[in-house]
């Protein structure tokens, strides 16, 4: 895959999470209206885990190639990139994680929180000026003595 492709999928994956992340907000709300919509609301959640855990996947394997390269600042911004998104996954798996009137409860949080999180990544990583094939294989400049 090259970069627009794997630029393009992850924008793909992030329109399904927010459709998902719409759904379960919804379908929160009417169950902390006391509306007998358990199990539906249940599912759902499920398969906002599931396409989460499959963007997780993309971002993790299929990136981190894309940014192995000749350019000097690709080491550096696969570390920087995947120490900051750990530790947001980690929390949006924690949000995600419970019994279903917790994470109904806090499922605007979640979607506030994980929207705000792909805005950034679509300013950033995923902008056409910066995830390109020949942005990415640049050679390296190299280093002067001083």
């Amino acid at each position: 895959m090259n970069a627009e492709n794997t630029r393009l999928h992850l924008l793909a994956q992030h329109e399904r999470l927010r459709e998902h992340l719409q759904t379960c907000t919804r379908l929160a709300k009417l169950h902390r209206a006391s509306q007998s919509i358990g199990s539906e609301f249940d599912r759902a959640i499920e398969v906002l885990r599931e396409e989460l855990a499959a963007h997780n996947e993309t971002e993790t394997t299929v990136v981190r190639e894309l940014l192995r390269g000749p350019a000097a600042w690709v080491s550096l911004l696969i570390d920087r990139m995947f120490e900051e998104h750990v530790a947001e996954h980690a929390a949006f798996w924690e949000l995600l994680s419970g019994p279903r009137a917790e994470i109904a409860a806090r499922i605007d949080d979640l979607a506030d929180e994980f929207d705000a999180h792909m805005a950034a990544e679509e300013r950033t990583f995923l902008a056409p000026a910066t995830l390109r094939d020949d942005v990415l294989r640049a050679p390296a400049r190299e280093e002067r003595p001083e």
